[in-house]
C-alpha cells in the first residue's frame, strides 16, 4: 500500500509551500517559534512524511486521526501500526536531509505534535542521534496520552494552565503554543539547559497561571450540523481534519468524531454526485 501511495503522491502536482497548505494557528505558532529560534521548520505529514516548511507539495486528504473518513488507519491491513505507515512514507532522502541539518549544529530537536502523530513518530524519534544525546524536547496537548517511557524524560510538562496564561487557545494548537512559549521564555533563559532543567522552568512558569474554566460546546441537531458542514466545506477544501477542528475550535460546536465522520461522509457523497 505504501508503494501505491508514494506513486500517487509522486504524480501529484505541487500546489503551494507546505507551511501554506497546513494552515491555521498551530502552523502560525510553529513558524513564529522557528523564527524566534532561527531554526528550520519541518512538518510531519501523514501523507508525505517529513517535509520542510518551504517545500512545494501537492494537495491531499489523509490523517492518522481515528474515526475520520480520511484516516489511513482504517485503510491499512489489520495489525499495521501508525509507526509502520510512517516507515512506508518517510523516504530515505528526506530523512537524510533532516538528520544532516539537525547534526550540523548539534542542535536541539523540538517536537510539537498531537498524540496520534507523536505515536506515529515514536520509533523514528528514538532512532535519531538527537534522542540518544538528550537533545530532544517534546510538546503535546494530549494529557491522557501515555507517551513512550523512553521519550517521557523529554516531554515538557505543559498543561491546561497554558490556556489561562500568556497564550490562550484551543486543544488543536496547544502543542505549538507550548513550543512557542518554550522557545520565547524557557530556551532563551537557559539555552544550554538539559531536559530536567527545562522541565523545571516550565513548571515554575506555570505556577503563575491558572486553568481556565472549560466551556461546553454548543450541540446541534444532525440537520443543523449537516447545514454547517456544507457551508464550511469549501473553506477547508473538504479536508475532514481541518473541518472538525474548525467546528470545535472556531465555531464552538460540540461534535464527536464518529458522528462527524458520518455526516461529513454524507456531504462528501453529495458533492461527488454529477
Amino acid at each position: 500500500m505504501g508503494d501505491e501511495w508514494r506513486s500517487r503522491v509522486a504524480g501529484g502536482v505541487g500546489v503551494a509551500e507546505a507551511s501554506s497548505v497546513y494552515a491555521g494557528r498551530g502552523m502560525l505558532e510553529a513558524k513564529n517559534a522557528a523564527s524566534i529560534a532561527n531554526a528550520d521548520l519541518f512538518i510531519a505529514s501523514a501523507g508525505l512524511g517529513l517535509v520542510k516548511a518551504n517545500d512545494v507539495i501537492p494537495a491531499y486528504d489523509l490523517t492518522v486521526v481515528r474515526g475520520l473518513p480520511s484516516s489511513i488507519l482504517s485503510k491499512l491491513p489489520i495489525g499495521t501500526s501508525e509507526g509502520e505507515w510512517w516507515d512506508e512514507i518517510s523516504t530515505q532522502d528526506k530523512v537524510v536531509r533532516f538528520e544532516a541539518r539537525l547534526e550540523t549544529d548539534h542542535a536541539l530537536l523540538l517536537v510539537a505534535l498531537p498524540a496520534n502523530y507523536l505515536k506515529m513518530l515514536t520509533r523514528f524519534l528514538k532512532a535519531l542521534p538527537a534522542f540518544s544525546d538528550g537533545r530532544i524536547r517534546i510538546f503535546t496537548g494530549s494529557e491522557q496520552f501515555k507517551i513512550d517511557a523512553d521519550l517521557k524524560p523529554y516531554l515538557m510538562p505543559y498543561d491546561r494552565r497554558l490556556d489561562g496564561g500568556p497564550s490562550p487557545g484551543t486543544l488543536g494548537d496547544f502543542a505549538q503554543r507550548a513550543l512557542r512559549h518554550f522557545v520565547d521564555e524557557i530556551l532563551s533563559a537557559s539555552p544550554n539547559g538539559d531536559a530536567s532543567d527545562h522541565a523545571a522552568r516550565v513548571l515554575s512558569a506555570q505556577g503563575r497561571w491558572e486553568r481556565p474554566v472549560s466551556k461546553a460546546g454548543v450541540r446541534l441537531s444532525d440537520d443543523d450540523l449537516l447545514k454547517t458542514i456544507r457551508e464550511e466545506w469549501d473553506s477547508v477544501q473538504g479536508r475532514s481534519t481541518r473541518l472538525l477542528r474548525k467546528l470545535r475550535d472556531d465555531l464552538g460546536i460540540a461534535c464527536e468524531q464518529s458522528r462527524f465522520a458520518k455526516l461529513a461522509a454524507t456531504v462528501r457523497a453529495e458533492r461527488a454526485e454529477p
